[in-house]
């Protein structure tokens, strides 16, 4: 097993960007082969709202599928010329990636 944890914070004033991406991310990935779980998560602090999106996946190569396939890419191009352009405003957002293999399946338990 794979899990994959993307956290994203943004100050407050900010916090439907982050509530829209949870949206997308939701409707796009949960179709996803190889998926077996997607939650988001999110934690209030004093100025910032981070929201974490933690998938599991059955392998790594799942991962990868998902994330490098074309419209995905394409989203993020076309994210980057619009911020070069002016078109979106760009806001302050921190993004922390961490990725981690399961270490012993015998370990885990489920309710």
């Amino acid at each position: 097993m794979f899990v994959m944890q993307a956290k994203f914070e943004i100050e407050k004033e900010h916090e439907e960007r982050l509530e829209r991406k949870a949206q997308n991310n939701k409707r796009e990935i949960e179709n996803a082969e190889g998926l077996l779980s997607y939650e988001c998560w999110r934690r209030e602090l004093k100025e910032t709202v981070e929201y974490a999106f933690v998938s599991k996946w059955e392998t790594q190569n799942h991962f990868k599928a998902w994330i490098s396939r074309e419209e995905h890419v394409n989203q993020h191009k076309a994210a980057n010329a619009q911020r070069k352009e002016g078109i979106i405003d760009p806001v302050k957002m921190k993004k922390t990636l961490h990725s981690y293999e399961v270490l012993n399946e015998g370990l885990q338990i489920q309710a």
